[in-house]
């Protein structure tokens, strides 16, 4: 499936990409995160699947599922990396969603370091529940203390993982100064996330309708 001319970012999240980052590049890796993402992220079943949210839908988008590859994860950390505002210095969110697609946006914001196109950014992790042992953080990483963070979710539906991670980031003393989602369900979630967070940049680099549109051209549905 050619999806290179259905997957261009949006405008809003365009503006956020240094010109630096050649455009056809970003819209190549994005291109080629979403073909893994329609061929092992979605399932549409009649049936219908639980949600997390605790809601049903004939739709279940599991981004892992297409994060374990390292083609798909290597071209989601590109696109994340490109789309972080200049002022980030860690990324990351509540845990297990989070985790690839931080560790992969550190990795790729590495690269882009040596190409004099932004500095390297951290990852980080946050636990659903702080660790009973040790230090007990709920937050993994070694994130010197005020860091300007960029809270990651692979898919939001109701956006309530997103915000407690964005709680659990305060809590800690650190600025979310940015919001990055890899799917929108389209469920009202990311407006709930705009709405508790006014002033800080949300983008989003799929919506459910580009996975289904793509997931139904391939089937020839």
């Amino acid at each position: 499936m050619n999806s290179h001319a259905n997957f261009a970012l949006t405008v809003g999240a365009r503006l956020r990409i240094s010109a630096i980052h050649p455009k056809s590049h970003i819209d190549d890796a994005r291109a080629e995160l979403g073909r893994f993402l329609i061929e092992h992220a979605y399932t549409y079943d009649e049936r219908g699947f639980e949600l997390a949210s605790g809601g049903r839908s004939n739709e279940y988008i599991d981004c892992k599922r297409a994060l374990c590859y390292p083609d798909a994860l290597h071209a989601c950390g590109e696109v994340v990396a490109a789309l972080l505002g200049e002022t980030v210095e860690a990324v990351g969110g509540l845990t297990m969603g989070a985790d690839p697609i931080a560790t992969a946006t550190a990795l790729s914001s590495r690269e882009a370091s040596k190409r004099g196109v932004r500095n390297p950014v951290r990852w980080f992790s946050v636990r659903k529940a702080a660790k009973g042992h040790g230090t007990k953080r709920p937050i993994e990483g070694n994130l010197p203390a005020g860091s300007r963070v960029a809270v990651v979710d692979d898919v939001v539906t109701r956006g309530s993982s997103t915000l407690e991670a964005v709680m659990r980031c305060r809590e800690a003393g650190h600025e979310v100064v940015q919001v990055v989602v890899l799917v929108d369900r389209e469920q009202g979630g990311v407006d709930h996330i705009a709405a508790e967070l006014p002033g800080v940049p949300i983008d989003r680099v799929f919506t459910k309708r580009e996975l289904h549109d793509g997931w139904k051209a391939k089937h020839g549905v």
